[in-house]
């Protein structure tokens, strides 16, 4: 009978220490895991969180936009400001509407109603949208050349050249300043 030396029957096998390390390393290497993929997780919620607001706003931004820049007749202070243009196309309605534009009660707010000047033109239906929520302040200046940036529109029968909107939010961040340019006619003068 041959004897087998020592150190292959010691081979053959793993000793208790040596299963209680790997065990160990392998647990380290769950805690990382899992801790990184909570972190991955919690940045992805916060990323489609921030993307959700910055669409809402860039969505309102585009609106204004384009109902300013079409706009005519414009009247405004520091806190609104009211004109004559057309609905966004996605809203599919025709013809011109009064415009209005505010903050309210913490809400960005746009009212329209059929533009009518004629008698019955007071008991037209004011429709009131809410833009965006969470706006404690929206402010609009009026660069108005060659006198520059005012808070308030001095002659309503020439347009401003340039409409600046500032919008704060209740937890005090401004958005992104939005400067429009009403469109010029065949003339030079905006849109009458």
């Amino acid at each position: 009978m041959r004897k087998t030396p020592r150190s292959q029957a010691r081979a053959d096998g793993f000793t208790l220490l040596e299963l209680l390390v790997a065990v160990a390393i392998l647990g380290l290497i769950v805690v990382a895991l899992s801790g990184g993929v909570r972190f991955a997780g919690r940045a992805w919620q916060t990323q489609e969180r921030r993307s959700t607001e910055f669409g809402d706003r860039d969505a309102v931004q585009a609106v204004m936009r384009e109902l300013i820049a079409s706009g005519r007749a414009f009247e405004g202070n520091e806190g609104s400001l009211s004109f004559v243009a057309p609905l966004p196309t996605a809203l599919a309605r025709a013809g011109l509407y009064d415009i209005d534009i505010r903050a309210v009660d913490q809400q960005l707010v746009l009212n329209w109603k059929p533009h009518f000047s004629g008698s019955n033109a007071a008991t037209l239906d004011t429709t009131e949208t809410g833009l965006a929520s969470d706006v404690t302040e929206i402010s609009f200046g009026y660069f108005v050349p060659p006198a520059g940036w005012q808070s308030t529109i001095p002659d309503k029968t020439k347009p401003p050249g340039l409409i600046r909107v500032n919008v704060r939010t209740t937890s005090g961040s401004l958005w992104p300043a939005l400067t429009i340019a009403p469109m010029l006619d065949a003339t030079g003068d905006a849109g009458k």
